[in-house]
């Protein structure tokens, strides 16, 4: 039922929330429920790839427009967001499997993916089937054409087929990974019912600046007035991050002051914060790195039951954290001698991921199998894993982005003793499985995807 306020605007009660979710006026004949335009599927996705997977258009005029044309699909459905450097990704995950076992339709929309661009966007784990994406991409092309003086980008025509899929099938809740940034992410034209920013360390600086401060300050830009804040920031991008909160007048929870974790192993931990404490929980988010972004997901839950009334049970935490779906993390395929896959890309993930190492493998040395991208800090990437490095091998990654094994030969030399290039990702592998070695693919998602796909 909605009713018009004083502004001109329509307030729905969802029989999930109890309090009232302002919404702007909205369409739904323009979602149509069914599309059939005579066109193949294949069309559908060679357009999305037409725009340039990686082409940054920083603003939000055109997924605004485009949106607006689509019947603001955006509004339909409450929203959290997740910003951060690094474990947006694995918050998201853990939110949308609590949500999901407490019984909700929960849209999840992250990025990139590892094999298939359906993986961006799923419902309660089901990801959407490729005719049903090429569908809604064709209808947000013909309203690009009319009302967009340029063509979108990748990332804007992605994110708005997320919102149309989600509105369309009546999604609960929206989880929303940040692509990158913060302030002209495409995500960033919901108001949330919750901002959440993992951590913030120095990323995309030929976007987002060459400080701290000045990323922070993109990312900050997702607070919304009112709107309450959780964050594992600290030093510079914390005290940031405060002023533009309370600036906002929005409650800012932080992860070490308002909220705690303790653990006696990285699967195995306890949360103590907000509201109440919850003792003995099991994650399926493998890696100590994970205990902060598992934290962030519970606070995240206890706000949205404190804040709007939304049921979520305890037991449903606990199911949720231990049934979280999210691979190329941590992710363990052979157990002796330990094997495992991890899309650490940048300094801030190799050192989480080198510490997860040591915590979970006492006085183990590694052979590394290394690909990167040429945007990401690899002297210092490099010299955080030569700590427990015995062997590195360089390869290439399958994007036009790659970083040259050369250029990162001369870098590790500086750092590990034994290296080998083998430019085939492939060949790489299948070097690696044959050394019997205890081993980790790491250095970029898309590698991690590539190699995922060796082994389906």
């Amino acid at each position: 039922m909605f009713r018009i306020n004083s502004l001109g605007n329509y307030r729905k009660r969802s029989r999930f929330i109890g309090k009232d979710i302002l919404l702007r006026p909205i369409n739904c004949d323009i979602i149509p429920m069914n599309i059939n335009i005579g066109i193949t599927m294949e069309n559908g996705l060679n357009y999305l790839n037409s725009l340039g997977l990686h082409k940054v258009k920083p603003g939000l005029d055109r997924i605004k427009a485009l949106l607006k044309a689509l019947g603001n699909p955006q509004d339909m459905v409450p929203g959290i967001i997740i910003a951060g450097t690094n474990g947006k990704g694995s918050v998201a995950a853990a939110i949308s499997s609590i949500l999901s076992a407490e019984g909700y339709r929960v849209g999840l929309y992250t990025s990139p993916h590892l094999i298939n661009i359906t993986e961006r966007v799923t419902i309660n784990d089901a990801q959407i089937s490729e005719s049903e994406l090429s569908s809604i991409i064709l209808q947000i092309k013909q309203a690009a054409e009319k009302v967009l003086p340029e063509k979108p980008s990748y990332f804007e025509v992605i994110t708005a087929a997320a919102f149309v899929y989600f509105a369309r099938e009546k999604a609960d809740y929206n989880i929303l990974e940040v692509g990158m940034g913060g302030r002209w992410d495409a995500t960033n034209v919901i108001t949330p019912l919750l901002s959440v920013i993992t951590n913030i360390t120095l990323e995309h600086t030929e976007y987002l600046g060459e400080t701290i401060k000045d990323i922070a300050a993109e990312k900050a830009c997702l607070i919304k007035p009112s709107v309450p804040v959780i964050t594992a920031a600290e030093n510079d991008s914390l005290d940031l991050i405060k002023n533009v909160s309370q600036y906002n007048k929005s409650d800012l929870l932080v992860l070490g002051r308002d909220f705690f974790v303790s653990s006696e192993d990285a699967e195995h931990f306890s949360y103590k914060g907000i509201s109440f404490d919850i003792k003995s929980l099991n994650s399926n988010l493998k890696g100590s790195y994970q205990l902060n972004n598992n934290a962030l997901a519970i606070a995240a839950i206890i706000i949205l039951r404190k804040y709007y009334g939304i049921k979520i049970q305890e037991q449903s935490i606990r199911e949720g954290l231990s049934n979280i779906k999210w691979e190329g993390r941590f992710e363990i395929v052979r157990d002796e001698p330990p094997l495992l896959l991890d899309s650490a890309h940048n300094p801030g993930a190799a050192k989480v991921l080198v510490d997860s190492l040591k915590n979970s493998y006492p006085d183990t040395k590694f052979t590394f199998l290394l690909g990167m991208l040429q945007d990401k800090g690899h002297e210092e990437f490099i010299r955080i894993m030569s700590t427990i490095a015995e062997k590195l091998i360089l390869t290439t990654v399958p994007s036009e982005r790659t970083a040259d094994t050369e250029n990162l030969l001369l870098i590790a030399k500086k750092h590990i003793e034994i290296i080998e290039i083998i430019g085939d990702y492939r060949a790489a592998y299948s070097t690696l499985l044959a050394s019997g070695k205890p081993s980790c693919i790491t250095g970029s998602l898309y590698l991690i995807g590539a190699i995922k796909n060796l082994k389906s």
